[in-house]
């Protein structure tokens, strides 16, 4: 034959691991990638690297198996009856392995756009809500199923082979033949897990080839991409590069007295005593993206609350989050400082850098009050809340008058209720500033059973996809969000104390995963879609006429913006400033966090976009006029790719060093 009866053993079982991780990438192509517009030149050169990567975990996982065909006597195959007992087990366990990071990988990339990675551990420290969330948001017990049916597959795909190893007599080679044909399989054996030729074995990077993290995706394996990700700890910051960029950094922030020994970023504000301060509510919108909303050109008239409040507010297009996820949101809009940490967690969870200085303190002589639905333990939101700001009023679940509806606590319209009854019971003479944190849009999107009117509609399918929503669950989500903003808004603020001294602040957390719409400009071209999302801020008795504030903004600019409104001194040491009161040019900085192994960083400013991995490698320019992804500029425009790229390096750098050193 041509083959020896241990090389058939292994061929079979590598070849048939190896054909069910080649059809997953596939249907991983099929799912989420197939209906974009992405280079196919790039795409196949993804998908080769991503099949290499299957060849690897294939081999991996039958190696052990290879070994014990090596072994002889009773502790190999050929004769040991508990030898062929543990290869088959093994197979099988990691057939049910395999099957439960896929589901994991699918679950995960269907959210959050991200294969899966180490980030995900951050859940087992709330494992009860983790849980919950999953059992409301997937068929928790057909994917048990599956993988009971793939553990027996598993045990059948192996105990065939292994038992007809078993049979045949080993070959009839010498000696020097038999060590000849050992030593050229584990070589070749070695070469596959390797991935490529040379000393250097195929990596994660390879699959970043491309600044395009859609392309990237295409070419990892999640369960190599998860153990790479996970034996990665978090990178600091590089002293020389911040020293090189200081100047440039302080000068972008308005340092007041710019030192590059200390690496100071202090800067004071007088501020404007007012006669009356007005109060401050700050709304966060989960999982609000721009492109859901009317006031961005959407056509589904999913939010008329929010459009409305947009058309009469202050209203930021250009308004970025850094960083994706709810935890990162608050930690960066409490402390003005990027959650850029890696390593499979996020700032708020990190017990080094829980310290903070934080501008909420700034409001002096202000009541200070936070509300949120569900418990504010989840990624230690509490740690962050209670720990930095004075004072503090922490509303969370447990302390309302309403049932749980999911894992994510009561509902909007009761916590909406709740807040409003605290602040309406509060001193009308003192002012306030509160934080109301939503989450019924979010999975697994329930509509709660209340006293509201609120009617749920399903348009056709294919039309809600046309225009960014996922499907009709999210559609109804997000006009649930809207319904209670205006709830809030008309019917409960109009009639209270605090209804014509107050600003309120609706900002989103982050976007979600979107289908691909026709009416998002650069955002979307420029894979900018999970960053953008809505900045509003209202209060017709305070803060005067509509204005549309074309200049980028950031997440960590709403607190000094909210300061100036108010009118109080405060000393910033962080990221953000007042964009009502500048001069010169802003930017919207985004990070990629631990989302991916090498993340892209970028600087949106009016004319472009600059987006990088965060070592410098493969930057690019992008006209905004014209946001083609292929369409880099930074040849033509060398001033500008130059002085952006060093602005870029610093703020970065600038921001792992503040996460050190922005203790109070």
């Amino acid at each position: 034959m041509l083959f020896s009866p241990r090389v058939r053993l292994i061929l079979s079982l590598v070849a048939a691991f190896f054909l069910v991780f080649v059809v997953l990438r596939g249907a991983f192509f099929w799912f989420f990638l197939s209906g974009l517009e992405l280079p196919s030149q790039e795409l196949w050169h993804a998908f080769g690297i991503g099949v290499r990567f299957d060849l690897r975990l294939a081999l991996l996982i039958v190696l052990p198996v290879a070994i014990l065909s090596l072994l002889p006597g009773l502790f190999g195959l050929r004769r040991g009856q508990l030898a062929r007992k543990l290869a088959v087990a093994w197979l099988a366990l990691a057939s049910a392995v395999a099957c439960f990071v896929y589901i994991a990988d699918f679950a995960h990339y269907s959210y959050l756009e991200e294969r899966l990675n180490s980030s995900v551990l951050r859940f087992l420290t709330n494992r009860g809500d983790s849980l919950q969330m999953v059992w409301e948001s997937y068929p928790v017990v057909w994917l048990a199923l599956l993988l009971l049916v793939t553990l027996a597959v598993g045990a059948w795909l192996g105990r065939k082979p292994i038992a007809a190893f078993a049979r045949r007599p080993a070959p009839g080679r010498g000696w020097l033949g038999g060590t000849i044909a050992v030593a050229l399989g584990i070589y070749l054996y070695a070469l596959g897990i390797m991935g490529q030729t040379g000393t250097v074995p195929l990596r994660w990077s390879d699959a970043y080839f491309s600044n395009n993290l859609q392309v990237a995706s295409l070419g990892l394996n999640p369960a190599i991409f998860f153990y790479d990700t996970y034996t990665t700890g978090t990178r600091e910051h590089d002293d020389e590069l911040l020293a090189q960029r200081y100047q440039r950094v302080a000068e972008y922030l308005g340092v007041s007295n710019p030192d590059p020994e200390t690496m100071t970023f202090a800067r004071s504000v007088p501020g404007q005593a007012p006669q009356r301060p007005p109060n401050v509510v700050l709304i966060h919108l989960e999982s609000m993206g721009a492109n859901r909303m009317g006031l961005f050109g959407n056509p589904m008239e999913a939010t008329p609350n929010l459009d409305r409040l947009g058309n009469e507010g202050l209203f930021f297009p250009n308004f970025m989050v850094p960083s994706s996820g709810t935890a990162r949101t608050v930690f960066g809009l409490v402390t003005g400082i990027p959650d850029i940490t890696w390593g499979g967690s996020t700032a708020s969870r990190d017990p080094q850098i829980v310290n903070q200085y934080t501008l909420v303190n700034a409001f002096k002589g202000y009541e200070r009050l936070y509300f949120i639905g569900g418990s504010a333990g989840w990624a230690n939101i509490r740690g962050v809340l209670k720990n930095n700001i004075q004072d503090l009023e922490l509303w969370e679940a447990g302390d309302y008058d309403a049932p749980n509806i999911d894992v994510w606590g009561i509902s909007d319209r009761d916590l909406f209720k709740a807040a409003h009854q605290r602040l309406d019971q509060l001193d009308p003479d003192k002012p306030f500033i509160a934080f109301i944190q939503t989450a019924g849009n979010h999975r697994p999107f329930t509509i709660p059973d209340d006293d509201s009117n609120f009617e749920v509609i399903n348009p056709p399918e294919d039309k809600v996809r046309q225009h960014s929503f996922l499907g009709n669950d999210q559609y109804n989500a997000v006009r649930l969000l809207d319904y209670n903003i205006g709830y809030y808004l008309n019917d409960l603020v109009a009639n209270s104390h605090y209804a014509d001294n107050t600003i309120f602040i609706l900002y989103g957390d982050h976007n979600d995963r979107s289908e691909p719409s026709q009416h998002m400009g650069y955002s979307e071209s420029l894979l900018l879609d999970k960053h953008h999302v809505p900045l509003i801020i209202y209060g017709p008795d305070v803060i005067g006429e509509h204005r549309v504030i074309e200049r980028p903004a950031s997440l960590v600019d709403i607190m000094p913006m909210a300061l100036g409104l108010v009118g109080l001194p405060y000393e910033n040491r962080t990221m953000g400033r007042d964009l009502l009161d500048i001069e010169g040019p802003s930017y919207a900085i985004t990070f990629g966090g631990d989302r991916s192994h090498r993340p892209l960083i970028g600087l949106v400013g009016e004319d472009y976009h600059l987006s990088m991995y965060y070592d410098g490698d493969n930057a690019r320019l992008y006209d905004l006029k014209d946001p083609r992804l292929e369409a880099d500029v930074g040849v033509d425009q060398p001033e500008v790719f130059q002085d952006r790229k060093e602005l870029l390096e610093g703020l970065y750098q600038a921001g792992r060093y503040m996460l050190h050193h922005n203790r109070p």
